[in-house]
C-alpha cells in the first residue's frame, strides 16, 4: 500500500514524536509498503532551524530507506508567547499541504498532531488524494494549554480550537490515540468508539539496550560510585513544571551524594538556569539534549529517572520518555497527580513511586527514600519488552492501517 505520512517533526530530531514517526514509516517501508513522509525542517527542541538546513524553502532526502519531504514553515523566536505559537501551528498546516501538493497518489494519509491545525491539512490532503485520513493524536490540543495556563477555556483562541477539532474528528476516517486518558477525553467529547483506535507509543529495545550504571557517562561527569543521581531527560516546556526539580535541588543542597542531572532544551531551559543561579546551587547539572546513541548509556547512569507534570495535567498528556525510562530499567520517581495517565500508569506497572505535583517537599522526601532504600527498578524493561516493545506495537499499528485504507475501497 502507498501512505502519506504528515507530521510536524521527523529524524534527525531525536526529541518528542519525531522518532515514533520516523519508527512507523521505517516500519511501513520494510514491510514492503510505499511511504513518503512531509514534514518541516529540523528545529525541535531548540526552536532554531538546524544547520544544513536553512535558507530553503523545500528539500527532499532519504533516511534510512524512506523518502522524505521537507517545507520551510516559520520558527518563533519565542515560542513562550501564545500568539508565536499560533503563527506557528497555522504555518506549518499551510506549508505542509503546499509540500503534499508535491507528492503522489496515495492509499491513506496519517496526519501526526500536534498541532491540532494538521488535521485540516490531513483533510485537504484526502480530498486531493481520493484516499481516507487517519489523525493521530500524540498530545491533546487545546486541552494542555487550559490545563497549563497558556490559554482560558473562554478565550477565543480555545473556542476557535474547540471548533477545529469538532471539524477534524468528525471528518478523520479515524482517530488514533496513544493512550486510554486520550480515549476517554474524546469519547466524552462526543467521538463514536468505531472511529477510535488505541495505537500507543513503543519503544526500540534494540537500541535502548541494558547498560551498566558505572559507564561512560558516570566517567565522563566525574560522578563516584556513592554519588546518587537524580536525572530528568527530555523536553523543558510549561507542562513539565520542572521549577519544582529546582526546588527540590535547593532543599536537599546539604546531601552531598545526591546531584541533579536536567538533560534538554525547550523554551523554559533558561528560565530554570536563572533560578538555580539565585538559589546558588551546584548540586544541579544542565546539559543540552545529548545524542540519541548515548541514551542508553545516559539514563542508565542515574539511580532514579524523573518525570514532573503540572498539577493541572491529567489525562492530556502520556509523555513519550516514559518508555524510555523503563526499557533503562531504572525505578521512576513521578511527581503527577495520582489520578493522571502518568500516575496510573506507573501505579499499576509498579513502575516505582509517585508523588503529588509541584510539592518539593514530598518530591525531596520520596528521594531520600528511595536513595536509603536503593533497590526498586528491575520491573520497566519486562513491561516494555511484553507491551511497548517496537515489533509488537507496530505490527498491530500496520494491520489498523491497512484496514482503514480498505474502507473507501
Amino acid at each position: 500500500m502507498r501512505f502519506l505520512i504528515i507530521g510536524w517533526a521527523y529524524l534527525p530530531e531525536s526529541a518528542g514524536i519525531g522518532p515514533y514517526t520516523a519508527d512507523l514509516a521505517e516500519y511501513l517501508v520494510q514491510s514492503g509498503h510505499q511511504v513518503q513522509v512531509v514534514t518541516g525542517f529540523p528545529m525541535y527542541p531548540q526552536w532554531k532551524i538546524w544547520e544544513g538546513y536553512r535558507g530553503k524553502w523545500f528539500m527532499r532526502e532519504t533516511i534510512n530507506g524512506v523518502p522524505v519531504l521537507r517545507t520551510y514553515t516559520y520558527v518563533p523566536s519565542k515560542p513562550r508567547k501564545t500568539l508565536s505559537r499560533i503563527l506557528f501551528d497555522m504555518s506549518l498546516a499551510l506549508s505542509l499541504f503546499l509540500g503534499v501538493l508535491r507528492t503522489g497518489p496515495c492509499d491513506l494519509i496519517i496526519t501526526i498532531s500536534p498541532p491540532l491545525q494538521l488535521g485540516l491539512t490531513g483533510w485537504l490532503a484526502s480530498i486531493l488524494k481520493h484516499a481516507p485520513f487517519l489523525f493521530h493524536i500524540q498530545d491533546l490540543v487545546p486541552d494542555a494549554a487550559v490545563a497549563t495556563g497558556m490559554l482560558s477555556e473562554k478565550s477565543k483562541a480555545v473556542k476557535l480550537a474547540r471548533l477545529m477539532e469538532r471539524f477534524i474528528y468528525r471528518r478523520a476516517d479515524g482517530i488514533g490515540v496513544i493512550c486510554e486518558g486520550f480515549y476517554r477525553n474524546l469519547r466524552a467529547k462526543g467521538v463514536p468508539p468505531e472511529k477510535l483506535a488505541l495505537l500507543p507509543n513503543y519503544i526500540d529495545l534494540s537500541f535502548m539496550k541494558l547498560c551498566e550504571k558505572n559507564n561512560g557517562f558516570r566517567h565522563h561527569h566525574n560522578l563516584k560510585a556513592q554519588d546518587f543521581v537524580v536525572m530528568y531527560s527530555g523536553t523543558i516546556a510549561l507542562k513539565q513544571g520542572l521549577h519544582v526539580l529546582v526546588e527540590v535541588a535547593a532543599e536537599l543542597r546539604e546531601y552531598e551524594k545526591i546531584k541533579f542531572y536536567l538533560i534538554g532544551e525547550g523554551p523554559y531551559l533558561e528560565e530554570l538556569r536563572q533560578q538555580a543561579e539565585k538559589l546558588a546551587l551546584t548540586n544541579i547539572t544542565f546539559l543540552p539534549l545529548q545524542p540519541r546513541e548515548s541514551l542508553p548509556k545516559q539514563l542508565a547512569a542515574a539511580d532514579v529517572l524523573v518525570i514532573t507534570q503540572r498539577r493541572a495535567v491529567t489525562d492530556i498528556v502520556f509523555p513519550g520518555k516514559l518508555l524510555y525510562y523503563m526499557a533503562s530499567d531504572r525505578p521512576i520517581l513521578a511527581a503527577v497527580s495520582a489520578d493522571s495517565e502518568t500516575g496510573r500508569f506507573v501505579h499499576e506497572h509498579d513502575l516505582g513511586v509517585v508523588v503529588p505535583p509541584e510539592s518539593p517537599k514530598e518530591l525531596a522526601a520520596a528521594i531520600l527514600e528511595l536513595q536509603q532504600k536503593n533497590s526498586l527498578g528491575g520491573k520497566g524493561r519486562r513491561v516494555a519488552e511484553e507491551e511497548f516493545d517496537r515489533l509488537i506495537v507496530l505490527q498491530k499499528f500496520a494491520a489498523y492501517l491497512q484496514t482503514l485504507a480498505k474502507r473507501k475501497d
